[in-house]
């Protein structure tokens, strides 16, 4: 039978063992029974805001500082990629709705609530009025978006509440109405890259991305 207290201080405590390691720290993955620093090397990656927001979650449940300090720390860490807009594409939700965010929410840190607008200005600025989508992605793909936006317009709905400016909201609903039309097939599975054309803002075609093919429904983008 699931006994969610023992579960809950599992993973907590599991989060605790690893934070001790890895600290405010960017981690991506293992290299040699070490987690890696993403802030070294790509700052502005999309899972970036993972880890900052797996401690404010664990911070919630056991108070304890130095998870906060870290969380906090991480979160700093990303001012790099605002700053220099190094390659930063729709994937702003993630990396500021799970840190920036999170603090906000939990700590009412103004600089927190800056940095959360900032992302979700940078995540509107990216709506393609002709087509009604979000751009997913930086260089010559001006007319590709992907499923995997859904996931970020949450930062959307945020920044909407939080500034009483129906924009953001707006702009998400519209990209869901796209995503609804053009990226579902009959039998409810999913595309995973579809392409606009930027001025017409007209269906163009499918991209196989990380599906089998063109055609193929895509597990990931399902769920």
């Amino acid at each position: 039978m699931f006994d969610e207290k023992s579960t809950l201080e599992k993973a907590l405590a599991k989060v605790a063992r690893t934070a001790g390691r890895v600290k405010d720290a960017i981690p991506y993955r293992t290299v040699d029974g070490r987690y890696d620093d993403l802030s070294e090397r790509e700052i502005s990656w999309w899972t970036n805001g993972f880890w900052p927001g797996v401690l404010w979650l664990a911070y919630r449940e056991t108070k304890d500082p130095e998870l906060a300090a870290w969380a906090t720390g991480a979160e700093r860490r990303l001012d790099r990629s605002l700053e220099e807009y190094l390659g930063l594409y729709h994937d702003v939700g993630f990396m500021w709705k799970l840190s920036s965010v999170a603090r906000y929410a939990i700590k009412g840190d103004l600089d927190a609530r800056r940095r959360a607008m900032h992302a979700a200005n940078l995540l509107a600025g990216r709506f393609n009025l002709a087509g009604r989508f979000i751009r997913a992605w930086n260089d010559d793909k001006v007319g590709w978006a992907i499923i995997d936006c859904l996931m970020n317009l949450p930062i959307l709905y945020w920044a909407s509440e939080e500034s009483g400016d129906p924009r953001f909201r707006q702009i998400a609903e519209a990209h869901t109405e796209t995503a609804q039309k053009h990226f579902l097939y009959p039998d409810g599975s999913s595309k995973h890259i579809v392409e606009f054309d930027p001025h017409s803002g007209f269906y163009v075609k499918n991209h196989g991305g990380q599906g089998y093919s063109e055609t193929s429904a895509w597990s990931r983008g399902a769920a």
